[in-house]
Formats: C-alpha cells, structure tokens, sequence
C-alpha cells in the first residue's frame, strides 16, 4: 500500500473518493488515511469550489486554471453547477491561460487572486476542519428515478445540493 501510495501525484497523494452503498453511487472524496498530519493541519491548502460544466476551470487573476487530476477532485457531475475539492499548491502550479468575460458561464468561478482562494480555504477549514463533499444517492422507487445530493463539509445540513 505504501508502494502504491508513494507513486500517486497531486492532490491524489492527499485525498481519495470513496464508493458506499450497494451500487457504489454514494461516495466520498475526502482525505486519505496517509495523508501526513501537517497537510491536514494546513488550514489554506484545500478548497471546495464550484465551477460551470461546460467550463470545467476556475478564473484567478483573469487566467483560466483547468481542473485536472492533479490539482483537483471533482464530483456532482450530474448538474451544471459543479463542485471539487481543490490543491491550492497544485492549482498554483498549473498553467493559467487568459480569460474574457465573453466565455462566461452561468456558474463559472472568478477570483481576483490566489489569496483570495486562500481567505475561502481557511474560511472552509474554520467551519468543519479539512473539506470534503459527499454525495447520496436517493432513489424513488414511486418514479423509478434517482436523485443525488450533494453535502460539502461547511455547507448547511439544510441547504445541501440537489441533482436528479
């Protein structure tokens, strides 16, 4: 496991997503069992944030910063509106590319800087200590559909998302 662990790059090293449930629809993506102590104490590492789609980046500093298997972890792919768990250090290491206004989308994510990313990682970390999301799947048998919801760690119990 240690061997497996070591070759692992990005925010991979750090976090995982864990399947639950009979048909494995419900997960996790939270941090791994040998994720060292000092990375789950880092209080502006990791950041949940939510980005369109169709963007599939978040904009920081007027750069398109694409979310891949390196710097991120995403989940809710059902819905427009998506969510991923974020390296901030990773995300820094990344190629920006520039960005107009003019491709924007209804949900896609701007930020003025990286300390800013950084004031919401902290912001997160200071309401339930490392983020993570968690999605449910809710299947009703009257319809025969399925719906997900999703729960970010510092999101309200009463306000999850939604996603049929």
């Amino acid at each position: 496991m240690q061997n497996q662990t070591e070759k692992l790059q990005g925010i991979q090293r750090y976090y995982q997503r864990t399947r639950q449930g009979e048909y494995g629809n419900n997960y996790y993506i939270e941090p791994r069992e040998t994720c060292p102590l000092y990375v789950l104490n880092s209080d502006d590492r990791f950041v949940v944030v939510t980005f369109d789609r169709d963007d599939n980046y978040v904009v920081v500093d007027n750069k398109r910063y694409y979310l891949n298997k390196y710097n991120s972890i995403k989940a809710t792919d059902k819905i427009q509106q998506r969510v991923a768990v974020v390296d901030l250090d990773e995300l820094q290491k990344s190629k920006g590319y520039p960005y107009s206004d003019k491709f924007s989308h209804r949900y896609t994510s701007v930020f003025e800087s990286f300390d800013e990313l950084k004031h919401l990682a902290m912001s997160q970390y200071e309401r339930n200590g490392i983020p993570y999301v968690k999605q449910l799947a809710q299947y009703n048998e009257n319809t025969a559909t399925c719906s997900y919801v999703y729960e970010p760690s510092f999101a309200n119990a009463t306000d999850p998302v939604t996603a049929t």
